[in-house]
């Protein structure tokens, strides 16, 4: 791995570490960037990607004051939701597509950014929330990014106070019941606060650290130390977070493989490696973890879009 590479993700985790600790001001939409940004070796316009933020945010402003919603708390939601999901005149009758043919990232990792999402109005079941969740915060209205198996959805409060749930792949707004049976979600899960929590800020920048670890394995084709330094910062002010657990396992398993291909460990250091293995597995399964096959989740995003909405 080159010098220029690893610095790329090592000034992303900086910026990620300086927002949680309060060395610097949180901001979603730069976290998204600097994290995405990291995979193209900081080679991206990020004034770029804030300007078109930026006139996604006026057009749904817009939208607000066409329909003289200013009065209501959630208008912002509302319009957000009509442009990344419906065909309206304000996105040329082309709202956002559910990337089928690699919505997982594994033929290109950055098919799965919000950059790619907003420049192509295409993305999958992270990019599209994330790219939300950039826009309420352009806007001044409330998002909050919330997890499931494989999964991920925005939930704000609606005009009575009560949390609705925003599901992009299928731009529909299911109930709570909905979302747990077909995404298998467990009472456990909840009460742990691994799914269906509407994360907080600090929650979401520490999520965007097991982000920045994935896209790191991706590139580099292996979990190291610094994919270990972002799952335990992430750990710090995420306790629940249950990708970070699935990393800091698959950081082990792999750690015993290279050790047992390189014959020169011993018989005491791999059952201390299994020993931790076992303490995370214990852990998500504490938690009520759960994840869903691709060809799973594919079915159920196809079935989510022929579902008429209600």
């Amino acid at each position: 791995m080159g010098t220029a590479q690893s610095s790329a993700y090592t000034a992303a985790y900086a910026t990620l570490q300086a927002m949680l600790t309060g060395k610097q001001k949180p901001d979603f939409r730069h976290a998204v960037f600097v994290v995405e940004n990291a995979w193209f070796d900081n080679t991206r316009n990020e004034a770029l990607f804030q300007q078109q933020l930026s006139t996604a945010a006026q057009t749904c402003q817009q939208m607000v004051q066409q329909r003289n919603l200013q009065q209501h708390r959630t208008a912002g939601n509302w319009a957000i939701f009509m442009w990344m999901t419906q065909k309206v005149p304000q996105n040329n009758n082309q709202p956002f597509r559910y990337d089928f043919a690699d919505f997982t990232g594994k033929e290109n990792f950055a098919h799965t950014f919000v950059t790619r999402a907003i420049q192509d109005h295409t993305g999958n079941c992270l990019s599209l929330p994330l790219l939300y969740k950039c826009l309420a915060q352009q806007v001044g209205v409330e998002a909050r990014l919330t997890l499931g198996p494989s999964h991920a959805w925005i939930r704000h409060l609606d005009e009575e106070g009560k949390w609705a749930n925003v599901e992009l792949t299928s731009g529909q707004l299911p109930s709570d019941g909905l979302l747990m049976t077909e995404l298998g979600i467990s009472t456990e899960a909840i009460k742990s606060g691994a799914y269906f929590k509407a994360l907080s800020e600090q929650e979401a920048l520490a999520f965007l650290l097991t982000q920045l670890a994935l896209g790191y394995e991706h590139k580099f084709g292996h979990l190291d130390a610094f994919t270990e330094r972002c799952t335990d910062l992430s750990l710090a002010y995420f306790r629940p977070n249950v990708v970070a657990y699935m990393l800091k396992a698959n950081y082990l398993a792999h750690k015993a493989q290279r050790l047992l291909a390189s014959k020169k460990t011993t018989r005491a250091e791999l059952d201390a490696l299994h020993r931790q293995y076992v303490v995370y597995q214990t852990k998500l399964r504490t938690l009520g973890a759960n994840t869903l096959s691709a060809q799973t989740y594919a079915q159920w995003v196809s079935l989510m879009q022929k579902r008429p909405a209600k």
